[in-house]
């Protein structure tokens, strides 16, 4: 008897049993059996109840190891082994370490000769001291580093193995996804065209990278968790006004000779010097105060409850001393009906300082106490930051001589408690504010050229304390420092800053496997892997320069219509949703996230041509799953099969979902199939042989010479008046001139923050930003281009895409005329994504301009981004599940093809929504709307006030 085993190997006078529900198996030839399924091999005529006992090993070892690991051929007992049938996937090194890691260092003789299984995992030049090293890692469970060792062995020597051996990566999940053997495939494409004393300096590069990577965000993390979970702002901001309130009122009642004011008295009450003094001062208390709390919150993430506050200590009394214990008693007293958080940091510096000072007793109280104290410092930062803007605002507008006495204030006896954080050399102020507070001074950095002494020369109109209080917030949420945000307006630093949009393509450093795998995409494409390298950023920044990375990221797939009519569907029984790629930059993405290569050049060819379709299936959660290809079937009138289906970083997914998804493909038309035509009208039809297309001349060379001159002056005509200019100089926060290049600069969450500050402050209305953000003067330019020219160019619809841009276009948009175009169109674009990210998150500033501002075609929009989101906010169903009908007046109906329904996916899809959930949405939860968007009267008041707007 033959079995057919992993790896091409054929058993002969041997049996195999699997683990099935009832007990043992036996699979004579394979029969019944999976392709790559664990076995129990063993003697022909074995025992039954050795049978059992093999079987039961076999399932504890698959129970510990996976699947992978029976391809050992690990020892069952009474002559049995594992092993795999022939269609597993990965190599021998693979299913030796995946069995190792399930046995344990003392049970390696299981898996038969040290030296064979050695060089399963290194190859045939392993060397003694590589053996031994690995023993050493295995023993220390070191398991990533023998991972990557295993993996590198491909391109690595004896010697370089020791050193990788040697590696550590204590908790982290540096090899996080994927096989030895597709890490080695990776490594290969990438390191192989290299000097071999170059790869070495990569891996170990790319290693401590990733771990770097890896602590940054456990950093992030504790510290965060240091704060509430609990957004407190609101309720911390009513208690801070009532005390504010309670404060101005005592001062208008003093004025007025003890009188109770009137509502007249109040309006005509001026603030006047003391006020300004006691608000200024408090501001410095409240801003120095919560900066140690910021501070002791990370010193105590990062170093532990006792250590962090030891080293907190000195700073906490300086911030403690600041305060009289009456202020501190007035701003921690309860307030029926607001929060019991303290309206100041004051009080709960005092207790942390008290405590300390006192003696800390290492008991179980002294974490929650600690905890509770240090837990609304983020919430209070926001705030004073808040105040910050008000007093030194109300300071600049009073003009008078205590702004400038509180600015020249020195901050020796702070700064020797809690230094600098940023170099005082290189601090010039915030010039509004600076230069109000000061205006005959110097900036700090001029004068420190005479007087080196910072801690002397600084004063509290510097506002060097206030860049201080941003960047403790910023530490808290794993950043060194704040990033400055120059021309935004207040507060003037980002204290959270989103990082710059990768590159697509670019190899994220999550795990070792992922950027391998990117790096190994990139050059797939086309990158050239330079010679000179000395780090992995050098290395992908070579290969993300070459051009045919942008060239590869170009251009629309030809995706039969029997396919993207399904884009969207679920597939009955295996909970995931189909999406179809449409772009390059759909399978870049997907390749970012799954570490796989179906962006090489294969996939983008076929799909381009249309050859293929490919496939992202997504679970309940919106997370991609798994990829497929989809070829058709000869002829293509037959349909389509799975021509290849595989999860992340090319594991197999999980049997039944793929089962249930090779069923669904079987029932979508071919590319070929013909529509139902009767028999009398399918006589009549003539049948024509298709025409043939006249080749083209590849224009790209001459693209920027032919089109430039036509598309400059329609890009002029289309040009926006001044009130659509003026929307995004207010969203911007700059003049005109500037504010496309400002909003081009910031990421995603600080345009829908500059956005959510300009309804806010009222420097545009919802309906303008809207009107504003419609217009686009390249996509009206090229709708008048000349038919011809935009038949010859094919690549000029990009221009309405996201960058990056091909070689050619990109100089077509430097040009006069267009590059403004493209500019205003590309903001308009991210404006409009930002405020479908603010309608997503249920932001109360959209919330309230949508009540006021929002006219139907907006409206429309917004209620479909939110259905095919469906948020955790709350929300409220506008029209039942499967109703047509949304009520109000004018009535209107989901099933109107030229409906505003209908009209308002486009706008949609512009605010960031997959619009293929809509319907989805539809049948599960109905029309929805966020509860807060609807005040009295609910949605039919709402739908009339839009309806009345145009």
């Amino acid at each position: 008897m033959k079995i057919r085993l992993a790896g091409g190997v054929v058993a002969s006078g041997r049996a195999a049993w699997a683990a099935r529900p009832a007990g043992p198996a036996r699979l004579p030839d394979g029969a019944g059996a999976r392709p790559g399924e664990p076995v129990a091999l063993g003697p022909d005529g074995a025992d039954a109840a050795d049978v059992r006992h093999a079987v039961t090993e076999l399932t504890r070892l698959v129970a510990d190891g996976g699947a992978v690991a029976a391809g050992a051929g690990v020892d069952l007992g009474a002559g049995f082994r594992s092993a795999r049938l022939d269609g597993a996937r990965g190599d021998q090194r693979d299913a030796v370490l995946a069995a190792l890691r399930a046995v344990g260092p003392d049970g390696a003789e299981r898996l038969g000769a040290r030296s064979a299984f050695l060089v399963a995992l290194f190859g045939p030049a392993v060397t003694k001291p590589v053996g031994a090293a690995a023993g050493r890692a295995a023993a220390e469970g070191r398991w990533a580093a023998l991972h990557l060792a295993a993996a590198a062995s491909d391109v690595l020597g004896p010697e370089q193995l020791e050193r990788v051996l040697a590696l550590d990566a204590g908790n982290a999940a540096v090899i996080a996804g994927g096989p030895p053997s597709a890490l080695a495939r990776h490594l290969r494409r990438v390191l192989e065209p290299l000097p071999r004393r170059r790869r070495l300096d990569l891996v170990v590069d790319l290693w401590g990278r990733v771990l770097e990577h890896h602590e940054a965000v456990a950093r992030r993390q504790r510290r965060l968790a240091t704060q509430s979970g609990r957004d407190r702002v609101d309720a911390l901001r009513l208690r801070r006004r009532h005390d504010d309130d309670q404060d101005v009122l005592w001062r208008v009642r003093m004025s007025l000779g003890g009188r109770e004011p009137s509502l007249a008295d109040a309006a005509r009450w001026v603030p006047d010097a003391p006020y300004l003094s006691v608000l200024l001062d408090r501001l410095l208390e409240d801003a120095l105060g919560v900066t140690a709390l910021l501070r002791t919150a990370v010193a105590v993430a990062d170093h532990g409850l006792h250590d962090g506050l030891a080293r907190s200590a000195d700073l906490l009394a300086v911030a403690a001393s600041l305060v009289t214990d009456e202020a501190a008693g007035y701003a921690g007293r309860r307030v029926p009906g607001l929060t019991g958080l303290p309206s100041r940091p004051a009080p709960y510096v005092r207790d942390l300082h008290r405590r300390i000072s006192g003696g800390v007793p290492r008991d179980a109280k002294l974490a929650g106490y600690v905890r509770t104290r240090l837990a609304c410092a983020r919430d209070l930062a926001l705030l004073i930051v808040a105040d910050a803007a008000v007093a030194t605002r109300l300071a600049r507008d009073l003009r008078a001589s205590t702004p400038r006495r509180w600015a020249a204030c020195g901050l020796r006896r702070w700064r020797a408690a809690a230094g600098y954080g940023r170099s005082p050399a290189d601090w010039a102020g915030i010039p509004e504010w600076t230069n109000a507070l000061q205006p005959d001074t110097a900036p700090l950095y001029e004068r420190l050229a005479t007087e080196p002494d910072a801690a002397a020369t600084e004063t509290v109109g510097d506002l060097l304390w206030y860049a201080d209080l941003v960047d403790a917030l910023a530490l808290v949420h794993g950043h060194e420092r704040a990033a400055p945000t120059p021309g935004t307006g207040e507060p003037w630093f980002e204290h959270d800053p989103e990082p710059p949009p990768a590159e697509p393509l670019a190899p994220r450093l999550d795990s070792v496997t992922l950027a391998a795998s990117g790096a190994a995409q990139l050059v797939a494409l086309g990158g050239v892997p330079p010679r000179n390298a000395r780090t992995w950023p050098d290395l992908t920044a070579a290969l993300l320069s070459g051009t045919a990375i942008a060239e590869a990221l170009t251009g629309e797939f030809a995706v039969p219509a029997a396919l993207l009519e399904r884009d969207g569907a679920a597939v009955p029984g295996a909970g995931v949703r189909v999406k179809i790629a449409r772009t390059a930059r759909d399978l870049s993405e997907w390749a970012d996230h799954m570490g796989n290569c179906i962006a090489s050049p294969g996939y983008l060819d076929d799909a381009r041509k249309g050859r293929t379709g490919l496939v992202g299936l997504y679970d309940a959660r919106g997370a991609l799953v798994a990829n497929a290809e989809l070829c058709p079937l000869r002829p293509g009138s037959r349909g389509w099969r799975v021509g290849e289906i595989a999860a992340r970083f090319n594991d197999e997914p999980d049997a039944e979902l793929e089962r249930r998804f090779r069923a669904w493909v079987a029932t979508v038309p071919g590319p070929g199939a013909a529509p139902d035509v009767p028999a009398e009208a399918a006589a009549e039809v003539e049948v024509e042989p298709p025409p043939v297309r006249p080749a083209r001349r590849r224009g790209a060379p001459r693209l920027v010479e032919e089109v430039g001159p036509a598309l400059g002056p329609l890009a002029r005509d289309a040009w926006p008046g001044p009130g659509a200019l003026a929307v995004f100089a207010a969203v911007a926060a700059t003049p005109p001139d500037a504010a496309l290049v400002r909003l081009r600069r910031l990421g995603a969450a600080q345009l829908a923050g500059a956005v959510r500050r300009a309804l806010d402050t009222g420097a545009a209305d919802l309906a303008a930003l809207w009107t504003a953000t419609g217009r686009r003067p390249l996509a009206e330019a090229l709708d008048a281009l000349d038919p011809a020219l935009r038949e010859r160019f094919d690549r000029l619809p990009l221009l309405l895409a996201e960058p990056p841009l091909p070689k050619t276009l990109r100089r077509l948009v430097t040009l006069p005329g267009v590059a403004d175009a493209y500019a205003l169109d590309l903001a308009g674009r991210r404006m409009r994504r930002a405020v479908g990210r603010l309608a997503v998150q249920d932001d109360p500033v959209l919330a309230r301009a949508v009540a006021r501002h929002a006219a139907a075609p907006l409206l429309c929009a917004l209620t479909v981004a939110v259905t095919c989101a469906a948020p955790e906010a709350e929300l409220a169903v506008v029209a039942a599940p499967r109703a047509a009908t949304v009520p109000g007046f004018p009535a209107t109906t989901l099933a109107d093809e030229d409906g505003v329904w209908r009209r308002a996916l486009p706008a949609a899809r512009e605010l960031g929504a997959d619009t293929g959930r809509f319907w989805d949405g539809i049948e599960a939860h109905g029309l929805r709307v966020p509860a807060s968007w609807l005040g009295a009267g609910g949605w039919p008041a709402l739908w009339a006030r839009a309806h009345g707007r145009r």
